[in-house]
Parts: structure tokens; C-alpha cells; sequence
């Protein structure tokens, strides 16, 4: 049936359809643009700084561009081990001696919304904090909070940390900016554990005594070699950084514009990668982890490290995560 064919009240009903599917593509490309600066940060943040200094800085901007991308006017996140434990901590109220911070982060975790986070691993939305429970006042709190949302940072099945983010009026976070911070929240992801790791290395290096020239790689040199990704049930690219089109040999419009990833991919692994891919969005396994044969532009072949994680985005199944030369 052509346009002509329709009645005018299909034809209504196709405009607010596609204005509705353009708002949704906005909020998409919003999602995008908010992750990459994220990275680009971070990685510019690696460069000032080292071990544990660094690690703390990255904490800093964290938080500094997720308030600024939903104006929230005050925000701390928490790092923690596999066991649960606070590692490190950026205090919404700002410096607090280590026995008063300690006690601040405790009742928190203990009774507040970021330990509900904790607990259930999703999204903490209170719109109202005088009408929910979750929300605790903690005693002298220098600043007035009317609504609250709070993000776990994962890792796969790892909680790598909480995120916690205030404004003073009620009704300030929505459902549309708890997409959105889910969404910042798997680079956030990518980004920290990155950092965690490579303290962990320089320390372990601290210890071995090694030398100078055995130093660890600057945390920048692993976070621009990332190429970050977002691929539809289908197989196609809904965004990838440049990075991955710079590993593949492509410009970036093209590799968009391919039917499927599994195009990237040399006909000996080609089976292999569709099978887990097909895993994943099943949900049976729904961490990719894996490293494979990729075939560039011009046809030569490359080893490339993949690592996803399956998550709802806008209400569809999308795997995000990074990849690598191996």
C-alpha cells in the first residue's frame, strides 16, 4: 500500500509514530555522546596522574560529568572488593576525617538506598525521598535532598561500585534519565575497572621492587586502545567508537553500515563468534568473553579480544562492552 492509499487518520497515526521513533533515536544519540565524553575524560584523567592518586581523580570526574549530564547537584560514589568492602569513596559532603567517613559510609551501606543498590543490584529511583524509606538523612548532612537516584556500577556479575546522585527538589530524576545513567553506567564500568586494574599491577610492581624501565603502561595507553561497542539482536552496530573502526581498518560510516559485526569476523571463527553472540541474547550466557580472528577492510587478519555484556536498553536487548588487539 503507498502513502497515497492511506487515510488521513493513517497517516496522523504514521507522523506521530515516526516523531515518536525520532525522539527515541534523540535520546539514543544523547546516551552515546554522554558515554563517549565520559571516556574521553577519564582517559585524560589517567594522564595526570598514578596509582591510587589516579584512581581517585578518576572517582572525581565520575561523578562531576554524571551530575553535569542530569544537573545533579550532589553526588558520591563508592569503589568496592569482591567482598563488598569500600575501597575507596568520593563523599557527596566533600573531606571528612577517616573515622567520621568510615561511620558516614557504614549507615549507608547498612540502611540508606545506596545498600538497597547493593543488595538488589539495580537502580535506586526515589523520586520523593520524604515518601520512601530507602532514603536516610544523615546526621549534620550539609545540604537538602528531595529526590535521589542511585546506580550499580557492574562489571558482569561483579559490583564494582555505587553511584549516588541528589538534587534538592522533589520529582528531578525520571525513569528516562535511570536509562540513561544505566546506559553511562557500563562505561563507567569499563573505564574504573581498567583504572582498578592497573593500580593493582602497580602496586603488585611497588612491591617486586622492579625497575624503572619494567614501570607499568600508563592507564591511557589501555584506555584509548579500547574500541567500545553497542550491537542490536540482529548484528548491527547501533554505535561503535572510533577505535573499532581504526582496529578493522574501516571508516567509521561504514562499519556502521555493515549488515552485521560477524562481517569483522575471519571465516575460521566466524561460527564460533555467531554462537556465542546468539548466547548471549538468549541469555544462557550472557557474558562475552572471548578472543578471535578479526578480518580488516583489507582482508588482512588481526587477533582482537572481545568482552560484552548483555543489557536492556530502551527496552530492547543490546550488547555493550569493548574490544581490543590481543
Amino acid at each position: 500500500m503507498s502513502d497515497h492509499d492511506l487515510t488521513p487518520a493513517e497517516l496522523a497515526a504514521e507522523l506521530t509514530a515516526l516523531r515518536q521513533e525520532v525522539s527515541e533515536l534523540r535520546k539514543v544519540k544523547n546516551a552515546f555522546d554522554a558515554q563517549n565524553e565520559l571516556v574521553r575524560s577519564l582517559v585524560s584523567m589517567g594522564r595526570a596522574a598514578t596509582g591510587r592518586l589516579m584512581m581517585r581523580s578518576m572517582l572525581l570526574q565520575t561523578v562531576k560529568l554524571t551530575s553535569e549530564l542530569v544537573a545533579a547537584q550532589e553526588g558520591s560514589l563508592f569503589m568496592l572488593d569482591a567482598d563488598g568492602y569500600v575501597t575507596e569513596s568520593i563523599l557527596a559532603r566533600g573531606a571528612t576525617v577517616r573515622d567520621q567517613r568510615e561511620n558516614l559510609i557504614g549507615k549507608v551501606l547498612d540502611q540508606g538506598l545506596a545498600g538497597w543498590v547493593v543488595r538488589h543490584r539495580r537502580i535506586g529511583l526515589i523520586e520523593d525521598t520524604r515518601r520512601d524509606e530507602r532514603w536516610m538523612t544523615l546526621p549534620n548532612q550539609p545540604y537538602t535532598v528531595g529526590s535521589a537516584i542511585c546506580i550499580p556500577i557492574l562489571r558482569g556479575k561483579s559490583l564494582l561500585g555505587v553511584l549516588t546522585l541528589t538534587h534538592h527538589d522533589t520529582y528531578h530524576f525520571t525513569p528516562e534519565i535511570a536509562y540513561l545513567l544505566e546506559t553511562c553506567a557500563v562505561q563507567m564500568a569499563l573505564a574504573l575497572d581498567n583504572a582498578r586494574l592497573y593500580v593493582l599491577e602497580h602496586q603488585q610492581q611497588e612491591q617486586q621492587k622492579s625497575a624503572p624501565d619494567a614501570a607499568a603502561e600508563p592507564i591511557e595507553r589501555h584506555l584509548a586502545d579500547l574500541g567500545i561497542y553497542i550491537i542490536a539482536e540482529n548484528g548491527r552496530f547501533l554505535y561503535a567508537n572510533p577505535r573499532v573502526a581504526e582496529i578493522f581498518g574501516y571508516e567509521f560510516g561504514e562499519l556502521v553500515g555493515l549488515e552485521s559485526m560477524l562481517k569483522l569476523v575471519a571465516t575460521t571463527h566466524f561460527s564460533a563468534m555467531g554462537d556465542r553472540i546468539q548466547q548471549c541474547f538468549q541469555g544462557s550466557n550472557p557474558i562475552l568473553d572471548y578472543q578471535f580472528q578479526g578480518q580488516r577492510k583489507d582482508r588482512r587478519l588481526v587477533e582482537v579480544a572481545i568482552y560484552g555484556t548483555r543489557t536492556k536498553f530502551y527496552g530492547k536487548y543490546v550488547l555493550i562492552g569493548m574490544m581490543s588487539l590481543a
